[in-house]
């Protein structure tokens, strides 16, 4: 089964590498981009796309780790929590039986 998830994986990448490269092929006109008076070199309109959507697909993974990380810290600290209680309830139960 592991074989299987690693072909359909290599697949589906290859499948978004072609598809990238036909993208990129077919959009070569070239075109600057402005912002805020200042002005980007002249390169394929592709260029500009696949580097706005590695960002984003770079960016989203770096807020979810961040989130991802936040929510386990949270979770440690809860579970120290829960680990002090569990020990006081033994030690009122235990204090309770001797007396």
């Amino acid at each position: 089964m592991l074989w299987l998830k690693r072909v359909l994986l290599i697949l589906v990448f290859l499948l978004v590498a072609l598809a990238t490269m036909d993208f990129m092929l077919e959009n070569q006109q070239t075109t600057s981009l402005q912002f805020l008076e200042m002005q980007s070199p002249a390169w394929p309109l592709s260029i500009y796309i696949v580097l706005a959507f590695i960002l984003g697909s770079v960016l989203g993974v770096f807020v979810g780790w961040l989130i991802t990380t936040r929510l386990r810290l949270k979770l440690m600290v809860q579970s120290n929590e829960l680990n002090r209680y569990r020990k006081e309830i033994d030690k009122l139960r235990t204090q309770a039986v001797k007396g």
